[in-house]
């Protein structure tokens, strides 16, 4: 619905959705962070524990952009439903499997079906919210992420004490099964200005944005090193409770997300993203500088206020950008970026740790986000003015 000021985000609809979005997340964020560690259990190579961890991302990377056509043409309520049933069967499987092969098969599909899901739920929320409240309505929709993955990374640890891997990816199926009953009570109709006809570069994703979705994709490289290799690293340097970095890093967002969809609005997305980069690139740094817990939580609130402020101002600028016909490519575009990262950073970090530790892979990956992201921002910037 496009706005007016008297507009209210805060219906049903929108509420369900964000319920929706919080249990696909609380299930990816249950699993995600432990994917090393249960390939590590099945063979002891860290690299390839780091290719697997990064299957589910490498496989959204090439499903998001038919993801988002999709979300554009057929009705989002079936496709959540669908999706919601495929994903959780696929991570019930997990439970069952004590071979790496069968794990590669596994992490592909979680990939497949979460990206679709992830998609359709962004585009669908875009439908109930003021065209002039969109930063602030995303804002709001993005706390469900946060606080799953403020819950998940402590909570699948906790259950991998208690009752080992197949608990965690059982916990895991019954939160996104009960997605699939959550979607039950959402209207189900075609996209607000759906489109038909033949699928083009166009119709899979925005070129223009291209540079924003690179930048996604270097955001999302620091977020995949640290999911990843965090714990890792944690038992190394027996860091205990290295967790917590999840659960600060999620309670910061709580408190800065709405207030960056507001300020979003008013200023625009150079005002938010430019120091974003920096923020991001010295928290990220921090970390493979990290020996104490003290540190590493600081290294948390940096990152929070940079990278959990970066992507979603791209995300919330595309989709303001673009007609609401193209939701779903303007959702897709900036997961594209997204998924690259998360796929191709865990492994290229392994090789860089056997070669410069923990400080020089990650302290080298806050250079080249500074010098990288700053140089498309000024490039988009340019190009803006001109017009």
């Amino acid at each position: 619905m496009s706005g007016t000021g008297k507009e209210t985000i805060w219906t049903p609809k929108f509420i369900m959705v964000i319920l929706f979005t919080f249990l696909s997340y609380a299930a990816a964020f249950l699993t995600y962070p432990l994917v090393a560690k249960f390939s590590l259990s099945l063979n002891p190579d860290l690299t390839l524990a780091s290719t697997i961890a990064g299957l589910m991302s490498l496989a959204s990377l090439f499903v998001c952009p038919f993801a988002g056509v999709l979300s554009d043409r057929v009705s989002r309520k079936r496709i959540l439903q669908l999706s919601s049933v495929c994903y959780g069967a696929v991570l019930a499987m997990h439970a069952f499997i004590r071979s790496i092969p069968a794990l590669i098969v596994l992490r592909l599909l979680v990939g497949v079906f979460f990206s679709i899901n992830n998609v359709t739920a962004v585009a669908y929320s875009t439908d109930f919210i003021p065209e002039k409240q969109m930063g602030e309505g995303l804002g709001y929709a993005a706390l469900a992420t946060i606080l799953a993955q403020a819950i998940g990374p402590a909570l699948g640890l906790k259950l991998v004490d208690i009752g080992g891997y197949p608990l965690v990816f059982a916990a895991a199926a019954v939160s996104v099964f009960l997605c699939a009953a959550v979607i039950t009570f959402l209207p189900g109709r075609k996209p607000s200005g759906a489109v038909s006809g033949k699928i083009t570069m166009d119709s899979l994703m925005a070129v223009e944005f291209t540079g924003f979705m690179i930048l996604a994709a270097l955001f999302a490289a620091g977020s995949g090193l640290i999911s990843t290799l965090l714990a890792i690293m944690g038992e190394e340097r027996n860091i205990t409770s290295i967790a917590l970095y999840f659960t600060v890093y999620s309670a910061c967002m709580v408190f800065l997300r709405p207030l960056v969809g507001k300020l979003l609005d008013k200023k625009g997305v150079y005002v938010i993203v430019a120091p974003a980069v920096l923020f991001t690139a010295i928290g990220t740094a921090m970390i493979g500088f990290s020996h104490t817990l003290v540190m590493v939580i600081a290294a948390a609130v940096l990152i929070a206020v940079g990278q959990g402020a970066g992507t979603p101002s791209l995300q919330a600028d595309v989709i303001r950008h673009l007609d609401r016909s193209r939701t779903g490519v303007a959702t897709s575009t900036i997961q594209i970026g997204q998924n690259i990262g998360n796929a191709i950073a865990p492994v290229i970090g392994s090789f860089f740790v056997g070669s410069y530790g923990y400080a020089g892979m990650f302290s080298g990956y806050g250079v080249l986000l500074t010098i990288a992201g700053w140089l498309i921002l000024f490039l988009h910037y340019r190009r803006d003015n001109k017009h």
